[in-house]
């Protein structure tokens, strides 16, 4: 009787989550570890991460050249592979210089932690009476500006005797190539403590109204 109320349990809220609870568990758990292991792999997970993005980058432009060339006829075919080309540029960039590719998504992740602040101080200072949102809206902001700031002070432009040897373009990377494996390891922890939550949030979801359909079947 109790595995009847398991098969049919349900929540409008979960759905069926709520007897899958364990393959989201499993899969926040794997996250996090990934997460953690990437924490020590900072580096590496920065070039893996900017080639990945070449890849997608490089198969985006293909398939956006392959519609062009099917869909004749259509004004903008011309704006259309243009955009093509310019994904597969990009992305073969990405892929055959990943270092300065990585150098120059550093330097945009810290213009985008500045800007974000800068906007997130302006809306703070525009919510009168919102009491504590306006402290944390105001607190995030102050946050992003130091990243940005942070992430500045770290990246260099390199020299040209700096990039003439291999060790001293080794030594260029390591002042800063950490950056954006940092952020990668971070959301995989993040993503995997939410989902962790939310699975267990699931099961005691799922606990209840096995119960309550163990009482009315009792009933």
């Amino acid at each position: 009787m109790s595995n009847t109320g398991m098969a049919t349990a349900s929540d409008p809220l979960y759905g069926e989550l709520t007897i899958n609870w364990k393959w989201m568990l499993a899969l926040g758990i794997l996250m996090t570890v990934l997460g953690v292991i990437g924490l020590g792999l900072t580096y590496g997970l920065t070039i893996l991460s900017v080639m990945w993005f070449g890849v997608l980058s490089v198969v985006g432009g293909i398939a956006q050249l392959i519609d062009a060339f099917k869909c004749k006829g259509w004004k903008s075919v011309a704006a259309h592979v243009i955009l093509g080309l310019l994904y597969l540029g990009a992305g073969i960039v990405l892929i055959t210089m990943p270092v300065q590719s990585a150098w120059w998504l550093t330097l945009f992740i810290g213009a985008m932690f500045f800007v974000t602040g800068i906007m997130r101080l302006i809306q703070a200072f525009q919510m009168n009476g919102a009491g504590g949102f306006r402290l944390f809206m105001g607190l995030s902001g102050i946050v992003s500006i130091l990243l940005g700031v942070m992430i500045y002070s770290i990246v260099d432009f390199p020299e040209a005797e700096t990039l003439a040897t291999v060790e001293g373009a080794v030594g260029w990377f390591r002042e800063w190539g950490w950056v954006i494996g940092l952020f990668v390891a971070l959301e995989f922890i993040v993503h995997g403590a939410s989902l962790i939550g939310l699975s267990l949030a699931a099961r005691k979801a799922s606990n209840f109204l096995s119960g309550h359909s163990g009482t009315a079947a009792t009933a």
